[in-house]
C-alpha cells in the first residue's frame, strides 16, 4: 500500500502546477458548450472562421464542452482543476489495482520511470476523461477475468459517455478485444472460459452499437481512422518523437519514454521466454494462456505513444501493469528491496523539486506551483476589446481558440487550432505561404501560393493578433517582417501577444505606436524572469538588439540562474548583440 500512495504523491506533486490549457482548446471548448446549450444543437460546420466558416466539422468532444460551460457557470470553472487531479490519480489508483499483489515487487522502480511520461499531457483537455475510461475499462476487465462481477455490464455506457466525450474512444473498444481475444485462445486450448468468452463478445458488440449513438454515427465511429487524412498542417501533438527529436525539438519526457520503451521490450522477451521454458518441461498449463494478453497490452500502450507523442501517457494506463506482468512474480528479497529504496529515495528528492518551483524556475519553465489558469493572450484581448480594433484579424493558428472564446461572434478568426475544421489546402496554399512570402516569392510553383501582402488584398486585413513566442519558421519570418511593414502599427505587446492595426485605422482610433527600438523594461511589471526572457527572444529575432540587451539585463537581474538567458550571452553568435 506505501508503495501506492508514493507514486500516487508523485503524481501529485507535479500536478500541482498552472494549467495553460486556455493558450490551446478550453477557449474553444467552453465557447462551444455555450453555443450547444443555447441551441440546443451541435454545431457540425466550422462556425469560428471567416475563411471557411461552412467547412464540416466533427465534434467528437462535445460532451466535455457541455460539461465545462455548466461548471462555469453554476460553480467556477476552477474546480475542474481540482476534477482534474482528481481523475489523474483515481486513473492511476485503478491501474495500480489491476496488478497483482505477487508482480509488484518492482512497482515502485518501474512505475516511478513509467509515470514521468504522464508529465506530457497534465492540461485541462477532454482527454483526461480517455485517461479515466481506459483505466475504468482496464479494471472491469481485468477484475471479469479473476472472477463474477457486474461490472462487466457497465462497459456498454462507458463507451457511450466516451465515444461523445473523446477521440480515443477506441481504445476502448480495442481493449475490450484484446481480453476476448486472450478469452479465445484460453477456450480453444484447455476449453474452459467458454461462459465468460461468449459474454465478452456480447459486452463488445454492444459497446460498438451503442458507439454509433453519436452526433455523427458511423462517420463519428470511423473518425479515429480518418481525422488526419486532412490535415495541412503540423502540430507537435501528433508528431512522432523520432521526428521531433530529428528537427532538435527538446522534451524532457523523451528519454523516460525510451527508458519505458527498453523495459517493455525487455519484458516481452522475458515472458516469450519463460511460457517457451515451461513449455518445453511439458507443464500442464500454457503459460502463454496468461501472457498473450500482457503482450498485446504491452504492445499497444507502446505503439501508440511511439505513433505520436499525446499518446505518452498510454504507457502508463495500458502497458504499465501489462509490463510487471510480463515479468513474472519475483521475489522480494536484498536486491529488489535496495532497489526500492534508491527510486524512493529519487521520488522524494524529485517531487520536492516540483512542489517547491525549482524544476520550473532552472527550466525556464512557463509553469507555476499551484492550481490556476494562464491565460497569456488575455491582455491582448482586452485591448483588442477595449478599443474596439476593426475586422478582419489576422492571427496565428496557436491563439484562435482563445480569441473566438473571447470575441466571437462579434470576431471571427482567420483560423484556429483546428486542423481538421480547414481544407489542407488553407493551411499549405494560404496560411504557410502568407507567413513564408511577405512581399515576394521564394516558394516553388508561386501560382499555387498568395504571400502575405497578397493574401491582404484578398482579406481586407485591419488588425493583427500574433504570438511572437510562435516557433515555426513561417511565423519567426513574419514577425520579422510585419514590425517593419510602415503600413502596420504596432499598438500593443506584451511577454506573448502582439497587437498591430493599419496605419489609417490606428489614427481614427486614436491609437499611438509602440517603437521597438526604444522599448525598456520599464514599460512593464512583470515578477516573472520568463516574461521579459519571451520579449528579449523576440526583440532578437526581429533585430532590436540595443532593446534585446536592456531585456536580457532584466532576466538575469530577477533570475541569474536562467538557461536560455545564459545561453543566448555565452552564445559566440549572439555576443556581438550584447557585451
Amino acid at each position: 500500500m506505501w508503495v501506492k500512495l508514493l507514486l500516487l504523491f508523485f503524481v501529485l506533486s507535479f500536478l500541482l502546477r498552472t494549467d495553460n490549457s486556455f493558450n490551446q482548446d478550453l477557449g474553444r471548448h467552453l465557447k462551444l458548450g455555450e453555443i450547444i446549450l443555447q441551441t440546443g444543437q451541435i454545431p457540425k460546420s466550422n462556425l469560428f472562421s471567416y475563411t471557411n466558416p461552412d467547412y464540416p466539422f466533427i465534434n467528437t468532444h462535445w460532451l466535455f464542452e457541455v460539461l465545462i460551460y455548466g461548471i462555469d457557470q453554476t460553480i467556477n470553472l476552477q474546480w475542474m482543476l481540482i476534477f482534474k487531479v482528481i481523475i489523474f490519480l483515481l486513473s492511476v489508483w485503478l491501474i495500480f489495482k489491476t496488478i497483482p499483489k505477487q508482480n509488484q515487487v518492482l512497482l515502485l522502480p518501474i512505475g516511478f520511470i513509467f509515470l514521468h511520461v504522464l508529465r506530457e499531457r497534465l492540461e485541462l483537455r477532454p482527454e483526461i476523461f480517455s485517461f479515466l475510461f481506459t483505466a475504468i475499462t482496464y479494471y472491469i476487465l481485468e477484475r471479469f477475468l479473476r472472477g463474477p462481477t457486474k461490472l462487466i455490464y457497465l462497459m456498454p455506457l462507458v463507451q457511450l459517455i466516451w465515444i461523445n466525450t473523446h477521440i480515443y474512444f477506441f481504445v476502448g473498444l480495442i481493449l475490450q478485444a484484446v481480453f476476448l481475444i486472450h478469452l479465445t485462445y484460453q477456450n480453444l486450448r484447455s476449453h474452459i472460459g467458454s461462459g465468460k468468452l461468449k459474454l465478452l463478445g456480447i459486452i463488445l458488440g454492444l459497446s460498438v452499437l451503442v458507439s454509433l449513438v453519436n452526433p455523427n454515427g458511423l462517420t463519428g465511429l470511423l473518425f479515429p481512422f480518418n481525422v488526419t487524412k486532412n490535415y495541412g498542417y503540423t502540430i507537435v501533438e501528433n508528431q512522432t518523437m523520432n521526428l521531433l527529436e530529428s528537427i532538435n525539438f527538446r522534451d524532457p519526457n523523451f528519454l523516460f519514454v525510451k527508458l519505458t520503451v527498453a523495459i517493455i521490450l525487455f519484458s516481452i522477451t522475458i515472458a516469450i521466454l519463460s511460457s517457451l521454458r515451461k513449455q518445453g518441461s511439458n507443464k500442464k498449463i500454457d503459460n502463454m494462456d496468461s501472457r498473450l494478453k500482457n503482450i498485446l497490452l504491452s504492445l499497444f500502450g507502446l505503439v501508440l505513444a511511439l505513433m505520436h507523442v499525446r499518446s505518452f501517457p498510454y504507457l502508463v494506463f495500458l502497458s504499465l501493469p501489462a509490463t510487471l506482468l510480463n515479468f513474472g512474480a519475483i521475489p522480494w528479497n536484498t536486491p529488489t528491496r535496495i532497489l526500492t529504496i534508491v527510486a524512493a529515495v529519487l521520488l522524494l528528492f524529485e517531487s520536492f523539486f516540483y512542489l517547491n518551483g525549482d524544476y520550473y524556475r532552472f527550466r525556464d519553465d512557463s509553469h507555476k506551483v499551484g492550481l490556476g489558469f494562464e491565460e497569456n493572450v488575455r491582455g491582448a484581448m482586452d485591448f483588442v476589446l477595449a478599443h474596439d480594433l476593426p475586422q478582419p484579424i489576422y492571427n496565428n493558428f496557436d491563439i484562435g481558440s482563445y480569441l473566438l472564446y473571447r470575441g466571437y461572434p462579434k470576431y471571427q478568426v482567420f483560423v484556429d487550432g483546428r486542423p481538421e475544421a480547414y481544407p489542407a489546402q488553407f493551411f499549405t496554399g494560404v496560411y504557410i505561404p502568407s507567413q513564408s512570402d511577405y512581399n515576394v516569392h521564394t516558394l516553388q510553383e508561386v501560382n499555387d501560393y498568395k504571400n502575405f501582402k497578397e493574401i491582404e488584398k484578398i482579406y481586407q486585413f485591419k488588425t493583427i493578433i500574433f504570438s511572437h513566442t510562435d516557433q515555426t519558421p513561417w511565423g519567426r519570418n513574419f514577425l520579422q517582417n510585419v514590425v517593419k511593414d510602415e503600413g502596420w502599427k504596432l499598438v500593443y505587446i506584451d511577454d506573448f501577444t502582439i497587437v498591430l492595426v493599419k496605419d489609417e485605422e490606428a489614427k481614427l482610433k486614436g491609437l499611438n505606436g509602440i517603437d521597438l527600438s526604444t522599448l525598456t523594461p520599464q514599460a512593464f511589471n512583470y515578477k516573472n524572469h520568463l516574461s521579459y526572457l519571451r520579449i528579449t527572444l523576440f526583440l532578437l529575432s526581429t533585430g532590436y538588439t540595443d532593446s534585446g540587451r536592456q531585456f536580457i539585463g532584466k532576466t538575469l537581474q530577477i533570475f541569474p540562474q536562467s538557461p536560455i538567458a545564459n545561453l543566448v550571452i555565452g552564445n559566440p553568435t549572439q555576443n556581438k548583440f550584447f557585451w
